[in-house]
């Protein structure tokens, strides 16, 4: 690993193709910060959406758009 000061990470993430690096900023941004994590044991929620339900609800948000 090698340290990339955080000044230069717009200039090397365009450099790398990127047309809008704001949002990968910010997520490396969260990570740097703690307040994205993905080792926190427990602190995950779960659940079960069938993709029936889904598509229910995007149909019934289309139809009263």
């Amino acid at each position: 690993m090698e340290p990339v000061p955080r000044e230069t990470w717009e200039q090397l993430f365009r450099s790398q193709g990127m047309k809008n690096p704001l949002p990968r900023i910010r997520m490396v941004d969260g990570f740097n910060e703690g307040w994205i994590d993905f080792e926190r044991a427990g602190e995950h929620r779960q659940g079960t959406v069938t993709l029936d339900t889904v598509i229910a609800g995007l149909i019934g948000k289309g139809e009263a758009a």
